[in-house]
């Protein structure tokens, strides 16, 4: 998707250019963002938070708070943040750098190579710190893990005028959770979703619900595929307009309509602009669909007066349709 206006600033990849680039084309609405799994120095909506004046709630059941805070915190909040953490017994310090003699230079924080806050490498200080909440993020919950600390600063972000941009990437339940968002009143201008590229194109599968679920990052046993979110996107009204590295990007159709020019911008692109063909890239996706096939996935989004496919026909047809490549580029 648009490697010439893709940068990286906060952004594992190049998303925060694409980012610019999409609300460049479609306007900055409300700038309110919520990204569900993050880690604080590296989302896609942090480019959003720290230089485009976004309202932004990070959402993750892992990250550690104090650490999510004096990486949002104002330089005097940083260094406060830092210096009560080495009162305690230095075993039980969160912030092994930087140390009570770099706090006390006369430049710091700024001239400290292990300055973990992004006011450190700012011209202009943040216009606010973003919400940040930790908890495992269920169907039960996740409403009001997102309407809470928006409804404090007597904001709604249900309705096409809520959110702007929505980010999920929790290596589990993301189908699920999404699906409901947009099912219960929630539509966000735009979309990205991490995607299972060793799942491949052609079937849409999903881990089967579970309110507890977790996984290993490296069983590859998480998440679901492309064909899923494109299929439950465009069935709440969003077009797919093509993919960072591993994350899909969605425009809501209304969007687009309104204009010509916007529609023009944002074509739908085949499915397979998203996976890479190269040697390396194909031998990762064998490894890992191999991996990811010792669990039972599910289909979903199937079509009208047909019912989803058992699990084994599923394995049959992902480990069937994987094939070895070879570095001449011939099959073997």
């Amino acid at each position: 998707l648009w490697r010439d206006w893709e940068f990286s600033c906060f952004s594992q990849c190049g998303d925060d250019g694409v980012l610019y680039r999409i609300f460049g084309i479609l306007g900055w609405g409300h700038r309110r963002s919520v990204e569900i799994g993050y880690f604080p120095h590296e989302a896609n909506s942090v480019n959003l938070l720290v230089n485009a004046n976004f309202t932004g709630l990070l959402l993750d059941g892992n990250t550690d708070p104090l650490i999510a805070q004096s990486w949002y915190a104002s330089v005097p909040g940083y260094l406060k943040i830092v210096h009560d953490n080495h009162q305690l017994p230095q075993k039980e310090w969160t912030f092994q750098e930087p140390t009570e003699a770099d706090l006390r230079a006369s430049c710091a924080p700024y001239c400290l190579k292990s300055c973990y806050n992004v006011n450190c490498y700012q011209g202009s200080k943040m216009a606010r710190e973003p919400f940040m909440t930790r908890s495992l993020v269920t169907l039960t919950n996740i409403q009001s893990l997102i309407d809470t600390p928006f409804a404090r600063q007597g904001v709604s972000v249900r309705g096409p005028r809520g959110l702007d941009y929505f980010s999920i990437d929790i290596d589990g339940m993301d189908y699920f959770l999404l699906d409901s968002l947009l099912s219960n009143g929630y539509a966000p201008r735009v979309v990205a979703t991490e995607y299972a590229a060793h799942l491949g194109m052609e079937l849409a599968l999903t881990r089967p619900y579970s309110p507890t679920f977790a996984a290993a990052a490296t069983s590859f046993q998480y998440g679901a595929s492309l064909l899923a979110f494109v299929k439950l996107l465009r069935r709440h009204e969003y077009r797919f307009i093509g993919c960072v590295e591993w994350n899909a990007y969605f425009v809501r159709n209304d969007e687009l309509s309104s204009s010509a020019d916007k529609s023009a911008a944002f074509p739908e692109p085949s499915l397979q602009t998203c996976f890479y063909q190269d040697y390396d890239s194909r031998m990762t996706e064998v490894l890992r669909r191999r991996k990811a096939c010792t669990v039972e996935w599910e289909e979903v989004e199937v079509d009208p007066g047909k019912t989803p496919r058992p699990w084994l026909t599923l394995k049959s047809l992902l480990l069937d349709s994987l094939v070895v490549p070879t570095k001449s580029g011939r099959q073997p």
